[in-house]
């Protein structure tokens, strides 16, 4: 009994194998979304495979990228469902358009196109194997907002077609990211507040960065999960009007360290005039840190 359950088995394997299914995708496809159900529709061309088959193909191109053969993508893909499937065309060109887009208008390595919004709402972008896809951005030579043509050219029928698309061109670069939710309390920063973290963006000149001066200023609105922006910020007083204050005075070649009153409250990297507890003169000098003032001589 258990000789014949096994000889069954086998020669139900045996069929699966000999009796492939077969899938046409188109040559080209650059996706949009990483939604199977969508894709589905969109890439096969044609199929006499079940329809779950179908779907397991799809979710197994998602993680697909650059140029290969329908004979790889059988062998690879038929050893994952255990069953033989053909795939077909023999060149097949799978890219995320994000990925596609970043290699054709990066002019730098730390550049990507993210965001990309399409009028039409495409799952994918498909092409014969007689298209070619060209793309015209003439603004893309600096980070922003984008519009994006892509021309498909038919070298057979001397034909175009054409894809209008927005998207983001934007520079990955470190920046300063909360732990957690930072409210308005009117208290001054911490490094222990944030984590550095890498981000796109497409205006790095609007992060603050410098870790080591959050400490004089506080946010001026909550923030949570994202990067941390110059705007965010109000720099609090560090010197206070009538309150003795410590002041540096160096020339470059020597310091002295001396007491002052400042005539107002200033805050970090502001210029304020200061009564010298000394010789009652007034100096001007710069606010480096709390209740510290540098004066140059």
């Amino acid at each position: 009994m258990i000789k014949l359950v096994f000889i069954l088995t086998l020669l139900s394997s045996y069929s699966a194998w000999s009796k492939p299914c077969q899938i046409d995708i188109y040559p080209k496809s650059y996706l949009l979304t990483n939604i199977s159900s969508k894709l589905t529709k969109t890439l096969i061309k044609k199929s006499t495979c079940e329809n779950s088959i179908n779907n397991e193909l799809i979710r197994f191109l998602i993680d697909t990228k650059g140029n290969t053969s329908g004979k790889q993508i059988s062998r690879v893909f038929s050893s994952l469902v255990n069953q033989k499937i053909k795939i077909t065309p023999d060149r097949i060109t799978i890219f995320k358009l994000e990925d596609y887009l970043t290699e054709r208008l990066s002019f730098t390595k730390n550049w990507y196109i993210k965001n990309i919004k399409v009028p039409s709402h495409l799952s994918a972008i498909t092409l014969e194997e007689n298209e070619n896809m060209n793309v015209d951005c003439p603004s893309c030579s600096y980070p922003g907002n984008k519009s994006i043509r892509l021309v498909i050219n038919n070298t057979l029928e001397g034909t175009n077609k054409y894809h209008m698309l927005n998207a983001k061109l934007q520079v990955k670069t470190m920046a300063l990211v909360p732990r957690g939710i930072i409210k308005i309390d009117n208290q001054p920063l911490s490094k222990s507040m944030f984590k550095k973290e890498e981000v796109f963006t497409d205006n790095p000149s609007a992060l603050f960065t410098n870790i080591n001066s959050l400490v004089f200023y506080k946010v001026n609105k909550s923030i949570n999960n994202r990067a941390l922006l110059i705007n965010d910020l109000v720099a609090v007083s560090l010197v206070k009007a009538g309150m003795p204050t410590s002041v540096v005075l160096d020339n470059g070649v020597i310091s002295l360290k001396s007491t002052a009153t400042p005539l107002r409250s200033a805050k970090f990297g502001e210029t304020v005039q200061l009564r010298s507890s000394r010789s009652n003169k007034i100096i001007v000098g710069k606010v480096i840190d709390y209740n510290k003032v540098s004066v140059s001589l």
